[in-house]
């Protein structure tokens, strides 16, 4: 590759978006560059023009002597896709891909993602590479969730339009080879549904919820209304809808859309001669799930690439489709009935891996550990004129000393002597390990502040809003989330507050638990989400520390 990737903008040639182009804005990214405002504008224009041509429901071959690859949530980890493109190679008509939704939004590189995958469509068509939706890629939740916010900082309100308008013309679903669909969260509030009534969807219409007030649609007396309502509901299940083991169907906690279990799924790919769901949209530790039991294991899958998410240690994967020939360690897309008598099989493989290096409790304490720093500073004169009070010397305090002030000062009810080692450096140690050089040890944090604003983070980045500290909030949110489904239920969220509280002084302790979780659940289902949690406390200020103080109690064990 030329120097061109070396400068601060790169600009999209004239003409159409060719192959070599998207290769080129890969490029650009990968080596941490940007497209110019003009180049954006022009993939989301190219991309607009392709997908307002384009069905609900999509169909996709498996090449002869190549593959299709089907890559789950991405949430803006471009580090994932970057993988991945590297792992199962680049999108060619010999090497096809369907990117299952959620590009955006969590992460900090959603448009990069969108930009890089728009343009190899547009280059290489929807027969090679395919975008379905995902329930993120819709105004009203990457509005809230990070996208919006993102586009605005590297862009401006009307990239950030244009993207909206792109996603609503995304497809809902992909059919792979007659026999596998491929869409975002899963199946359906009623049996009977087919394919046909799918490619009837007012796709651009879509709204997340219809209203406040829950309406059974069956009861409209007007067709043309019970239709539509129908419709819309379906376009709400494909987007939001999650499998379980029991075989039931109810509405999703979630909030849109229902849980559903093997008969559903059976019954759904009886009726319109499928043999397999693949869906996205939940986090799995493997990347990759097969819910279901015994007989019905292999009639749906669950793939989610986005490795390490939430901090929560999990693995990213992706599915390679063939046809033909048996390759090793492959499964059979369908069930046991098919395998024992396949025609025209599809065989897949699964590729499983991870691209972070934090992970788990190490990531919560390295998060932890960055927070405590940032409070230091933002208390560094109040520690300065407690130290000196309390120094016999005018120089040191002890260790006892250090842990009362840095506890009664910051309001962090932890136990400030384990993490000596990780926040004191040894030159504000005095030769018997026990008493702390007060000036020094705060100097450290001066340096560090310094640094910060001399490589343009600024003070800001550091110590403002608890918003940007995103690894740490997610970590958190583990914490509370016990059993690791992806949502605090009423009973976690109550416990995890009730081991705070065993931490902390009466004057602190949090009351009115069940009133803080009903304002944190925003849609009321219930249970708390990542994206509600992570709202919330970007709604709170946490300048004066308060926040901290008792979320960082949740940095002890369980």
């Amino acid at each position: 590759m030329s120097d061109e990737f070396d400068s601060i903008e790169y600009t999209l040639p004239r003409g159409p978006i060719s192959y070599d182009t998207a290769c080129r804005v890969l490029e650009v990214y990968r080596k941490g560059g940007r497209l110019s405002a003009k180049g954006v504008k022009k993939v989301l224009r190219e991309h607009y023009k392709m997908l307002k041509e384009m069905p609900n429901i999509c169909e996709m071959e498996v090449p002869s002597g190549g593959a299709l690859i089907v890559v789950g949530d991405l949430h803006g980890q471009i580090t994932d896709l970057l993988h991945i493109l590297e792992q199962g190679g680049l999108p060619s008509e010999k090497n096809r891909y369907i990117f299952n939704g959620d590009f955006v939004d969590r992460g900090e590189m959603g448009l990069e993602i969108c930009s890089i995958l728009m343009a190899f469509q547009c280059a290489l068509g929807p027969e090679n590479v395919m975008l379905n939706r995902g329930n993120h890629e819709e105004y009203t939740i990457c509005q809230v969730y990070g996208f919006q916010n993102e586009v605005k900082r590297k862009y401006d309100d009307l990239t950030f339009s244009m993207f909206v308008e792109v996603f609503r013309y995304l497809p809902i679903s992909t059919i792979v080879e007659g026999q596998v669909i491929v869409l975002h969260g899963g199946l359906f509030h009623r049996d009977g549904v087919t394919l046909e009534d799918l490619k009837r969807l007012p796709r651009i219409d879509y709204v997340p919820k219809p209203s406040e007030v829950p309406i059974d649609y069956t009861q409209l007396e007007d067709p043309e209304e019970r239709e539509l309502w129908f419709l819309s509901e379906l376009n709400r299940d494909a987007l939001w809808s999650d499998p379980v083991r029991d075989d039931i169907r109810e509405p999703n906690p979630r909030g849109a859309g229902v849980v559903f279990g093997p008969s559903v799924t059976r019954e759904f790919l009886t009726n319109n001669d499928l043999r397999m769901v693949v869906r996205s949209h939940e986090c799995v530790r493997e990347g990759f799930d097969l819910p279901f039991d015994d007989d019905d294991m292999g009639i749906l899958a669950t793939v989610f690439s986005a490795s390490n998410y939430g901090n929560s240690a999990n693995n990213g994967a992706f599915m390679r489709f063939t046809k033909g020939k048996r390759p090793a360690n492959s499964l059979l897309a369908g069930s046991a009935e098919v395998a024992s008598s396949p025609t025209n099989p599809l065989w897949y493989t699964v590729t499983s891996y991870s691209t972070q290096e934090e992970a788990g409790i190490e990531g919560l304490m390295a998060a932890n550990e960055t927070n405590l720093r940032e409070m230091v500073l933002r208390k560094k004169g109040e520690l300065m004129s407690a130290f000196q009070e309390a120094s016999a010397d005018g120089e040191g305090v002890t260790l006892a000393q250090w842990e009362e002030i840095m506890t009664s000062v910051t309001g962090l009810m932890i136990s400030w002597a384990t993490l000596k080692t990780h926040l004191v450096p040894e030159p504000a140690l005095k030769d018997d390990g026990n008493t702390i050089i007060y000036e020094t040890f705060l100097d450290c944090f001066h340096s560090l502040l310094t640094q910060a604003v001399a490589t343009q983070e600024g003070s800001s980045a550091m110590m403002d809003a608890l918003y940007a500290n995103r690894q740490r909030l997610e970590a958190i949110f583990r914490w509370f989330d016990v059993d690791g489904n992806g949502q605090i239920s009423r009973e976690e969220f109550n416990q995890g507050c009730e081991l705070i509280n065993e931490r902390l002084p009466d004057s602190m302790k949090l009351t009115g638990i069940d009133h803080i979780r009903t304002l944190i659940d925003f849609d009321d289902s219930d249970g708390i989400d990542l994206n509600e949690f992570f709202e919330a406390f970007r709604m709170v200020d946490a300048a004066d520390g308060q926040v901290d103080g008792v979320i960082g109690i949740a940095g002890g064990q369980r």
